[in-house]
């Protein structure tokens, strides 16, 4: 048998034996060491020393390690709360909801403000109903949500989602009035699912005004005369009848409220047939004495002349401010108090038109007091404009151009036969349209058009497929008003294919696409019977149907858009005959001949500019020997 080892292993046969290393001197230096000795020498050592005494065995880890002694933990005793007194026990409750907020309503940062504080309820019982106490009775609840969004439309507002004992612990309650004045929610309705019955605790009830649409500035954009009054007083009313107990009525408003409106006239009537308490808050600082309507300085006929090119506001014996942009000297006392008016399909006053300021709300986003859009503009003033053309020198024709922040690339082939031109044109990239059905293009060149959006584009980075509805519309209406435009009975059995590529989208795009198509039908010298040139309008008002001082606004952009009624309209050369007009909106009928008035002024400003860029690109190639100046050229560049 095989001797095994002492930890039980076998020896393994044909191991070389290996003699343990010799262990240096810890008072030596190793010698594969080029640094100069650290270690202490014999001399230098204390033999006294407990450690030097010490055997190697003793120095093993086989040898128990003594554990220091532990000290003993102090148990600390709770810190015993509810045996303070209650006054104490408040005044912590009020430390922890200190910045909660003045007021409870439905807000995506609750969860940021209240949420967390609302943990301390957790505890126990007692704290519970102390400190819950102490929150809901010093926190008014909003009765419906004013935060816009999701919760503003809201059908369960937070007083109806409260419990009912946390609805008997309120004190006081708000009502606010004014948000959504032309169109208020559904969820603003008075009915037992509230719960305002619940509230017993309540003694006052404060109402907010934010705006009175009885105001002239609103007129245009009521919904009807004295609706929203009608419709605030008989809100108070239901809300009193549910709470017959409550005795006290604070009103309080923004500046821009007025007590003798007739929104404030119809709340303190309310109040008044009640025999209620009323009070004044501090934000508008109305007392219970009349309010002195503030005197207007009469205009002075004798004062100098005002020039400028900016808003002017005058002020004219008490009427509403009239604001009027002019970019020319005007005498004061020539100003009307009425707007101008469209006669004959166009502005007047040379296009300087500018309505009165009792055409606009205050809160509006588009068009605000200063009579601005929200990029700077006026209303009847177009975007930055560049063009260029023969962008890609392999193509028949090409262009680029940007409307704004709108920015298009347009590449035409063609005419070519047998629909070779289709697919140079970049057919394969995205969806086509054509002008006819098969055959049609015997008699006539077929205008095939393909669009392409870059995902990239928008905001929202959302890639369109080939098949999807929006760029075929966009495709049929460019190919049949090209077709109507171009002389293709001059190219039978052949097609002329359009190309365009969307880069950037920031509204007008339908007219970005047709301008940058008509510069590349051009470049490829493709006849055609004028510049088709296509710009977007709208209406600043879309309430009122009668509203003569509802304001057109000219080449609008994303934002304009989706909040406005518009139309986008092309016409054919400086004859103002339309060739496209899309609307895809509603919009009053009466408001119709002012925005394709305005349009059709916009397009006049854009064909000038085409007209110019392809002229300074003549004048170029000329210049550069590229092309040479015929006697008889029937278009003369230098003009």
């Amino acid at each position: 048998m095989h001797r095994r080892s002492a930890n039980g292993r076998k020896p393994q046969a044909g191991r070389p034996f290996t003699a343990p290393a010799p262990v240096s001197s810890a008072y030596a230096t190793p010698a594969r060491s080029a640094l100069p000795s650290a270690y202490a020498s014999e001399a230098e050592v204390d033999i006294n020393d407990g450690m030097t005494k010490l055997s190697i065995n003793a120095l093993t880890l086989d040898v128990p390690i003594a554990n220091a002694p532990k000290s003993k933990r102090i148990k600390q005793e709770p810190f015993r709360f509810l045996d303070l007194p209650y006054e104490l026990r408040l005044e912590v409750y009020g430390y922890h909801f200190a910045n909660t907020g003045d007021i409870l309503d439905l807000d995506p940062d609750n969860y940021k403000r209240i949420h967390q504080k609302l943990a301390i309820l957790r505890t126990c019982r007692t704290i519970y109903r102390e400190a819950s106490y102490l929150f809901y009775s010093t926190h008014p609840v909003r009765i419906f949500p004013t935060h816009p969004g999701r919760f503003f439309k809201t059908k369960k507002p937070l007083l109806a989602r409260l419990k009912p004992g946390q609805r008997g612990m309120l004190t006081s309650l708000e009502l606010r009035l004014g948000p959504g004045w032309s169109k208020p929610p559904r969820g603003w309705v008075v009915n037992p699912e509230l719960g305002l019955k619940d509230c017993v605790g309540v003694k006052k009830i404060t109402v907010f005004v934010e705006c009175d649409p009885g105001n002239d500035i609103f007129k245009g954009f009521r919904r009807a005369e004295g609706f929203y009054e009608g419709f605030s007083k008989s809100l108070l009313e239901k809300v009193l009848d549910e709470m017959p107990w409550v005795d006290y009525i604070e009103f309080d408003a923004w500046p821009s409220v007025k007590k003798s409106g007739a929104l404030m006239r119809g709340l303190l009537e309310v109040v008044a047939d009640r025999g209620l308490k009323r009070g004044w808050g501090s934000e508008r600082g109305w007392t219970d004495a009349d309010e002195v309507e503030e005197a207007h300085k009469p205009l002075d006929l004798n004062a100098p002349i005002l020039t400028t090119t900016q808003l002017r506001i005058l002020l004219l014996h008490g009427a509403s401010i009239e604001a009027m942009a002019h970019g020319r000297e005007r005498d004061p006392r020539e100003m009307t108090l009425t707007p101008a008016k469209f006669t004959g399909g166009q502005p007047e006053d040379d296009g300087m038109y500018c309505p009165g300021l009792h055409a606009m709300p205050l809160d509006t986003s588009t068009y605000n007091l200063a009579l601005l859009r929200v990029d700077g503009r006026r209303w009847n003033e177009l975007r930055r404009l560049h063009a260029q053309i023969r962008t890609q020198a392999a193509a028949d024709g090409s262009s680029y151009l940007e409307m704004g922040n709108t920015k298009v690339m347009c590449v035409v082939s063609g005419p070519s036969e047998d629909g070779s031109g289709r697919r140079k044109g970049g057919g394969a990239a995205g969806a086509s349209a054509s002008t006819g059905a098969t055959g049609s293009a015997a008699n006539g060149a077929d205008v095939a058009v393909s669009l392409v959006v870059a995902g990239f584009s928008s905001v929202d980075r959302k890639k369109r497929a080939r098949s999807d509805k929006r760029i075929q519309e966009l495709q049929a209406t460019i190919s049949k008003a090209l077709a109507a435009t171009l002389h293709t009975h001059l190219y039978p059995r052949s097609t002329i294919s359009v190309g365009l590529h969307v880069l950037s989208q920031d509204g007008s795009l339908l007219a970005a696409l047709i301008n940058a198509s008509t510069l590349a039908l051009v470049d490829a010298g493709i006849p055609m019977t004028d510049y088709l040139v296509a710009c977007t309008a709208g209406s600043t008002s879309s309430y009122a149907a009668n509203d003569e001082g509802a304001d057109p606004l000219l080449d609008l952009n994303t934002q304009e858009e989706q909040e406005l009624p518009y139309l986008t309209m092309a016409t054919l050369g400086a004859t103002d005959k339309v060739a496209v007009l899309v609307c895809e909106s509603r919009v009053q009928v009466a408001r119709l001949e002012g925005m394709m008035a305005t349009a059709a002024d916009g397009c006049r400003g854009i064909r000038e500019f085409l007209d110019g860029a392809v002229r300074e690109k003549g004048r170029k190639m000329v210049a550069e020997g590229a092309v040479e100046k015929g006697a008889t050229m029937a278009m003369d560049i230098d003009v």
